[in-house]
Order: structure tokens, then C-alpha cells, then sequence
């Protein structure tokens, strides 16, 4: 995996005229943000984010054919303008509705049981 994984971030790479890479697989360049891995059980290949143009690329690599496939190409433009989406409970009005009511009480330091054991979760009783 990790020579397959060095493979297609060199070929990327190189098309990015050497850009911010690092050892384990990520680059970034031009606001193109690059990540090697896995795709499912033994596929591999490129996940491609252009934050400045909000859009996300995934490849797979065919070593077989030596070939770079685009399988998937989304726009996220319009994703990060909503509020929830297909999001289970707690649902973001009732995470803002609990801060509020927190921080109206004055506690900001979180619960009795969270400062003994070290968790930042939020308990409300």
C-alpha cells in the first residue's frame, strides 16, 4: 500500500510542480489538497479537495493498466451553506440551544463528572 500510496501522490505531485508534501501521502498546493489511500479493500488511490473552487475528486488507481480513473467529482459549494443535513441527534439547534443554556448559568468549565474524568462532552441533567 504505502509504495502505491508514494506512486500516485508522486504522479499528482509532479503535475503540481512539487507542492507541500509530506511522508505520509498528503499534499497541498494552490489550494489543491491531495490524500493517498485507501479506496476499498485492496483499491488505492487519490482524494483530490480544491478548497478554492469547493470541489472534491476521488480516483482509483488500476495498477494493472497503470491508469488513473476518475470515479466521483462533487461540488460542495452549496453543501457547507446548510445548517443540518441527514444529521442524527443531537440535531445543531438543540447543541445550540444546550451551549446556551450553559453558558447562561455561567458554567463554561464543563460538569463535576467531566472535569474528574477528563471529557470535554457536554452533560446537561
Amino acid at each position: 500500500m504505502a509504495f502505491i500510496s508514494g506512486a500516485l501522490l508522486f504522479l499528482l505531485a509532479s503535475s503540481l510542480h512539487a507542492g507541500r508534501e509530506s511522508e505520509t501521502g498528503v499534499g497541498e498546493k494552490n489550494g489543491v489538497f491531495v490524500v493517498a489511500g485507501e479506496i476499498s479493500h485492496e483499491t488505492y488511490g487519490l482524494y483530490l479537495v480544491d478548497y478554492r473552487n469547493k470541489t472534491i475528486c476521488v480516483y482509483q488507481y488500476d495498477a494493472g493498466n497503470r491508469n488513473l480513473r476518475l470515479m466521483a467529482a462533487r461540488t460542495y459549494k452549496f453543501d457547507v451553506k446548510l445548517d443540518s443535513y441527514n444529521t442524527g441527534e443531537p440535531s445543531p439547534a438543540s447543541v445550540r440551544e444546550l451551549t446556551g443554556r450553559q453558558n447562561r448559568l455561567g458554567d463554561t468549565s464543563g460538569t463535576e463528572t467531566e472535569k474528574k474524568s477528563g471529557e470535554d462532552s457536554m452533560v446537561v441533567p
